[in-house]
Parts: C-alpha cells; structure tokens; sequence
C-alpha cells in the first residue's frame, strides 16, 4: 500500500490501462458514499502456480485528495484470483476484470487517484475529477445516476447481498433488483440498460401520496441537442412507506438515441413543481 501511495503522489503515468465511474449518494446532508466502479486490464495479473492453482494477484489503492492537497477519503483492497489452469486463465484474459468499492466524503470537490498493480513496473493509474453537490436534506435532492445492464433478480443475488453488507457495503437494490454499476458506460442499441438513482424527498414523510416524479434526458455531447428531450416518470411505484430515499431504476433509451455520445441528465421534481439539482453521466452507445 506504501508503494501504491509513492506512486499516487508521482508523475509517472503507468502502462496498464483501465476505465472508471464514480457515482454517488448521500448517507445523509453531510456525508455522501461514493461507488467506484472500475474495469481492470485482465493483462495486468501475473498467474503462477501455487498449491496446484494459476494464482495471480493485484493491490488496488484509492485516495480522494481536497483541493489543499489533503486527504479526503481512501480505500484499498487486495485482489486475489485462483484458476484451475492455463486454459482457464487465457479464458480470464478475454475480458476486463470488473471491479467495485465503496467510501464516503463530505458534499465538495475532489481530485480520485486510483493506483492498481502487482509492482512499480506493471501498474495503472486512473485519475477522476470528483464533484459531490451539496444537499441540505430539507429540500427535494437525487442522487449521482447509475448507467448498467448489469442487474438481477434479488433472489439470485441474496448471498452477494448478504456478503456485501456483511463487508459494509451499501447495495443498490430497487423494487427486487439490484443494480452493479459498471466501469465503462458503452452500450449496443440492443441492450437491455438501465439507470439507477435515488431520490430524497423529505416531504413524503409529512405526505406519503404527495406526487413525485424524476425527469430525464439525453443530450448529444457533440452537437448539444437533446436526442431524447425531458420526459417525466411518476416514480410512485419506487417509494417505501416512512421512508424519504426513493431508488428508482428506469430503462435507458438507447434504441432511441442511436449510435453516438451523449449525455443523461436527471432531476427529481415534486407535486409544487420544484426541482432538485440537476446530475448526469456519460455514455456511449454503439
């Protein structure tokens, strides 16, 4: 971990290649969990035989810097892979690994580092702009926003779930899905894909019917104009009586987009027509 920070802090830019995505959700008005979600080259394990198995190894580290250079946040794992053999190990090559993590940070602005390798040499770093709005938990607020066509049915999931709570891990679970953020928004116009957000509306606690719905749209990065103007969905059905976090999954059009770059946009809005803040996320679709 000590040589993961030394590489962090220097100018080297690594040969290892990957992607990332960082969206959040508040834990509450002062703290908000971020979900990392990363896609690691599959290149960079090293596999040896160990005790009858292709063994292979990867530290992951990851620090949240503050714009003074402080450390805001951080979480660091240690990857271990085991195959039965070498055939099962040119199979592991074919895709990235997918990679998930969780931690927490105050409403601001951050600088992510993240450095993954097994040594100075072979190693790859990956750094994000972090932005986390400010929310005073009295007004209509939405979560960063989840783009995925990984989700399953909870039954088939139940000891993942169990596990990552277990760990501490916060699940994005919505009307018995639970959705995986993944490390690169691209999608075919074919996919089955969804957003995953939350909604914070305190006032369902004063009036559990008061109306309330999420709005969306997706923009051209490259033109700048709207391939799907703003459609707005009752999200009704999503909320869970006494309780103000509203998650709520949609489909995303990407049949209706076509092919390109673009750009979804979501805002919560309520029965007074006031709106939340307005969050995004990139994606490609092919």
């Amino acid at each position: 971990e000590k040589q993961l920070e030394t590489l962090a802090a220097a100018s080297q830019p690594g040969t290892l290649k990957a992607s990332m995505v960082l969206p959040y959700f508040y834990s509450s008005p002062s703290l908000a969990r971020v979900d990392v979600a990363i896609e690691l080259p599959s290149e960079g394990f090293k596999f040896e035989k160990v005790k009858g198995k292709q063994h292979a190894e990867m530290n992951v580290l990851g620090i949240a810097y503050r714009g003074d250079g402080t450390v805001a946040g951080r979480f660091s794992d240690a990857l271990k892979i085991d195959l039965d053999d070498k055939k099962a190990v040119q199979a592991f090559r074919e895709e990235p690994l997918h990679y998930e993590n969780q931690f927490e940070v105050a409403p601001g602005t951050y600088n992510l580092k993240v450095v993954f390798g097994v040594d100075s040499e072979h190693f790859g770093k990956l750094e994000m702009p972090l932005v986390v709005e400010a929310w005073d938990g009295k007004q209509l607020g939405i979560s960063g926003v989840v783009l995925t066509q990984r989700f399953h049915s909870v039954t088939e999931v139940e000891t993942g779930l169990d596990a990552e709570l277990l760990e501490g891990r916060v699940p994005l679970v919505s009307r018995g899905f639970q959705f995986f953020p993944t490390g690169t928004n691209r999608f075919k116009t074919t996919d089955n894909a969804a957003m995953y957000m939350e909604v914070y509306a305190p006032g369902l606690l004063k009036d559990p019917q008061a109306p309330l719905g999420v709005q969306f749209r997706a923009v051209d990065r490259k033109s700048g104009k709207a391939a799907q103007d703003w459609m707005t969905v009752n999200v009704a059905q999503f909320v869970r009586a006494g309780n103000p976090v509203v998650p709520v999954a949609l489909k995303l059009p990407v049949a209706v987009t076509g092919a390109g770059s673009f750009r979804a946009e979501v805002r919560a809005i309520d029965s007074t027509g006031t709106t939340s803040a307005t969050h995004s996320a990139d994606f490609e679709v092919e």
